[in-house]
């Protein structure tokens, strides 16, 4: 008799481990086809919405959602227990699937988008669909696996919490995704470069910094603008802009993966929202984006107060930053690619690179609106001061430079 009690607990043990209830604990919680940030999401969810695991893998938990779909969500997401103040949210109806996630929010930003008055609803759609991965996850295995077996002595030395950065103050109301894209489809509409290998190149760098950090259930996606200054924009939402120029002014891949961790730095820390939320105090977008119905048009009443929003937000991403934003993206840089195997030393050889030649009597590899002219050599001494007292030089990571030669050898002739 012991034995058959014994025998229907373990069952029970086992079944309970197998599937357990658990409840979203923040907003806008992405349930995706697979284990990671790169794979198409077929489910928002909100605040308190609950949902049942039933397996894992790493970071992130294999889950079945109401209505019988199942997918992955990452675990920083969920909570074993539900929260009083979840009574009072329901889960998200807006999308229920991948298609109709991407059809929803083109609707959603199309009058955003037409506040601009620049930008076309094709501008729109070509970030939406630049935005999906052209790689999986055995591919960024394969990727990532050069790095890993380099050996560094900086991997996991430190992370981004360690950097105690003062906590971003700007307004919740204002709909990250909604505003990026917004922002992503007046800059793509400058011309991006066409090129499948390239996309594909600086998209997995990105992915493999993401996934070695706190942010690994960010999506990023990064497009190569085809100008031949040296620049970058980050957009909320983790729409990332390098130029060609900034391609070209790099060495080898640790560069270029500094360049692109400096700009998801940005995103991080929410520099775009923060300076938005400073200087338009007054405007509230609220949840008007997704409220928005692709029959009914633009017919806020908020019109006048949106459309300042969207240039208000366009020059804070296209324009000089804050050196302060500047510093900490330069620090987060360091720490991403570190952690993802790369040489945090790549960003110092950047900005030495860029304090070089903003010594020449007439840089015009620069933009107008070039965001580092703020002292360039106070910047790069700060940044070499960090990475000398954080990172051994010792087997310090990988610089990639012969793939990075090899990828890039085509779109730099």
């Amino acid at each position: 008799m012991r034995k058959h009690l014994l025998f229907f607990i373990i069952i029970l043990t086992a079944i309970a481990a197998k599937s357990q209830t658990m409840y979203v604990k923040r907003n806008d919680a992405y349930v995706r086809q697979g284990p990671g940030s790169y794979y198409p999401f077929i489910v928002v969810l909100q605040f308190g919405a609950r949902i049942e695991k039933v397996g894992s893998s790493g970071e992130w938990y294999k889950v079945k959602v109401p209505g019988g779909k199942e997918g992955w969500i990452a675990t920083n997401c969920l909570s074993d227990r539900r929260s009083q103040a979840a009574m009072f949210y329901r889960i998200s109806s807006a999308w229920s699937s991948a298609g109709a996630s991407e059809t929803a929010l083109a609707a959603a930003i199309k009058g955003f988008a037409k506040s601009y008055g620049k930008v076309s609803t094709g501008d729109v759609e070509s970030v939406l669909e630049y935005s999906n991965k052209t790689f999986n996850a055995g591919e960024l295995a394969a990727f990532a696996q050069p790095l890993a077996d380099d050996g560094s002595e900086n991997k996991d030395k430190m992370n981004l919490s360690n950097l105690n950065f003062t906590t971003p103050v700007y307004d919740p109301s204002m709909d990250e995704q909604a505003i990026g894209v917004g922002v992503a489809a007046r800059l793509i509409s400058r011309g991006i470069v066409k090129d499948s290998g390239l996309k594909k190149y600086v998209n997995m760098i990105a992915a493999v910094l993401a996934e070695n950090s706190e942010v690994y259930d960010w999506d990023f996606t990064v497009f190569v603008l085809n100008d031949t200054t040296l620049d970058g924009f980050a957009c909320p939402g983790g729409y990332i802009f390098v130029t060609l120029g900034a391609v070209k002014a790099c060495k080898d891949e640790s560069m270029l993966a500094a360049i692109i961790a400096h700009e998801m730095g940005h995103v991080i820390g929410r520099n775009g929202l923060e300076e938005m939320t400073k200087r338009a105090v007054d405007i509230k977008a609220d949840s008007v984006f997704f409220e928005l119905d692709e029959d009914t048009g633009w017919h806020s009443k908020t019109d006048q107060d949106l459309e300042s929003m969207a240039q208000e937000s366009y020059d804070i991403v296209v324009h000089r930053r804050l050196f302060r934003y500047e510093k900490e993206a330069d620090e987060m840089s360091a720490v991403l690619c570190a952690n993802a195997g790369y040489d945090p030393w790549g960003i110092v050889r950047l900005d030495r690179e860029v304090e070089r030649l903003s010594r020449k009597a007439n840089p015009n590899i620069f933009g107008a609106d070039f965001s580092l002219h703020n002292d360039p050599v106070k910047r790069y001494k700060l940044i070499k001061a960090f990475v000398e007292k954080q990172f051994s030089k010792n087997n310090p990571g990988a610089r990639m430079k012969s793939r990075f030669e090899s990828e890039v050898a085509k779109i730099t002739r």
